[in-house]
């Protein structure tokens, strides 16, 4: 247990994880001392994710007892030594964590950070401390490096990114992770040019920012979404889709030639990580068309692709994370190891949540009809919502 002295300061109800496929338990949290590169946030809101199933039911594995959640936003309350672009009282968005000091992190591509996967999955610092623990002692461990599911927490400072005071967190938390995804793979990675046909594999939230981004930021000409649910389908005519393809009901290949005058998709991209869907991507993309995925099918689960025929159709496929994006300008930029002609090209990249923000200001970022909020006390209710479909991207309020 912590010092008496901390206790008061820094005590948080968080959603604990017990065990693999364990509820989202209420408890009493006791936070531990603000490293030099953390800060301590007092949570407003948290956008849920499909990652945060898989690690609650053990699909991506995660030490446990677990505190969850990796779209948080929130109240900045202390800031260590070593943080230097927040402050006390900003309010922030958090995204993933990186080291800032690989190889990965010096050329801008934090994240495929080499120290990525223990920060994110690992449950613990770098040092295998954790912030959190229970009131008997027992340690809980970290996700994403922020565990976004309690009213506090103490986040590594890389995660954040701070933005104008009068902005509704509530809309905004999801853009760390699931709009950050989807925009910037499509802006990032798949770069539609004029008369481009985009095929979009899964209309979740991720889907669905990918869509918006190319009918708002980019010159693409069809913009197809490809679902087995009716309601999400509608929603993403609404939000710039000006296709719906029910894999459930059409043959998808077939579908999607015949909207492309027989050519296929010139630039597509998967977020549901089924092996099926992501053969159907290849199948119905046209000869030298880009396409990514963003989700993978389970370990030992291969894609079956004959590389002669890709190689013959010059396919470019990209496996993308976090929308290859770098969330905000980095702190140290000295020690990016950019050419000077290739840092200019990647500025845009370099503070990409603060312009994903600013294109939500400006109305071409229109997220909002996909979020559903909840009282974090109305866990259960939010996941029974999302089993049936009810809404796209939860968002939870910790209205203590």
């Amino acid at each position: 247990m912590p010092p008496a002295d901390t206790q008061a300061q820094r005590v948080a109800v968080a959603l604990v994880v017990a065990t693999a496929n364990g509820g989202f338990e209420p408890r009493e949290v006791y936070l531990g001392e603000v490293r030099s590169n953390e800060i301590l946030i007092r949570m407003v809101a948290t956008g849920i994710c499909h990652t945060d199933f898989s690690g609650q039911n053990g699909t991506i594995p995660v030490p446990m007892p677990v505190i969850l959640g990796h779209e948080g936003a929130g109240v900045v309350e202390e800031v260590g030594a070593q943080v230097k672009h927040v402050q006390v009282g900003d309010h922030v968005l958090l995204s993933f964590p990186a080291c800032e000091t690989c190889t990965s992190c010096r050329k801008g591509q934090p994240a495929h950070c080499e120290e990525g996967p223990r920060l994110i999955f690992g449950g613990a610092r770098l040092d295998n401390s954790t912030p959190f623990s229970l009131a008997d002692g027992q340690r809980v461990h970290s996700f994403f490096g922020q565990s976004s599911f309690s009213s506090r927490s103490i986040v590594n400072g890389y995660c954040a990114t701070s933005i104008d005071k009068d902005l509704p967190l509530s809309v905004l938390c999801p853009f760390g992770c699931s709009i950050q995804t989807g925009a910037g793979t499509v802006l990032n990675i798949l770069s539609p040019t004029v008369d481009s046909s985009v095929v979009v594999y899964g209309a979740g939230s991720v889907g669905l920012a990918g869509i918006i981004a190319a009918a708002n930021l980019t010159p693409a000409t069809k913009i197809i979404a490809v679902d087995i649910c009716d309601e999400k389908l509608l929603l993403a005519q609404r939000l710039g889709a000006t296709h719906a393809i029910n894999s459930s009901k059409e043959d998808v290949v077939r579908a999607i030639r015949h909207l492309t005058n027989g050519d296929g998709s010139s630039h597509a991209f998967d977020t549901t990580g089924i092996k099926a869907v992501i053969e159907n991507m290849f199948e119905a993309s046209a000869n030298g068309a880009r396409i990514a995925s963003v989700a993978s099918p389970p370990k030992g689960e291969p894609i079956h692709i004959e590389v002669s025929t890709w190689i013959g159709r010059g396919l470019v496929y990209s496996a993308v994370s976090q929308g290859s994006a770098v969330p905000r300008l980095v702190s140290a930029r000295r020690k990016l190891n950019i050419p000077c002609v290739n840092l200019l090209i990647l500025m845009y990249r370099h503070k990409f949540l603060p312009a994903l923000v600013e294109f939500w200001k400006q109305g071409r970022l229109p997220v909002d009809e996909m979020v559903t909020e909840y009282s974090w006390k109305d866990f259960a209710k939010m996941q029974e919502d999302v089993r049936q479909g009810v809404c796209v991207k939860p968002v939870l309020i910790w209205d203590l």
